[in-house]
């Protein structure tokens, strides 16, 4: 039986989901020589790792730097 809403539409999940991203998610990007970025990728491929999770730790670092500097 489908699910619906309080006002008895039937619930949307994509619609949910994109309206949630769309209030709580933003994302980064940048652009470098295509060489560089191949380097990368091979680099990341060999050391078994994902682009998202060193974004992620670059900007942690980088977080937690500032965060040492207002102390």
């Amino acid at each position: 039986m489908p699910r619906k809403t309080k006002d008895g539409q039937p619930f949307d999940q994509q619609k949910y989901v994109n309206n949630w991203a769309k209030q709580n998610m933003k994302s980064v990007s940048a652009q470098y020589k295509a060489e560089f970025v191949t380097e990368y990728k091979e680099a990341l491929k060999k050391l078994g790792l994902k682009n998202s999770d060193m974004i992620r730790t670059m900007m942690q670092e980088i977080i937690a730097k500032a965060k040492e500097i207002e102390e």
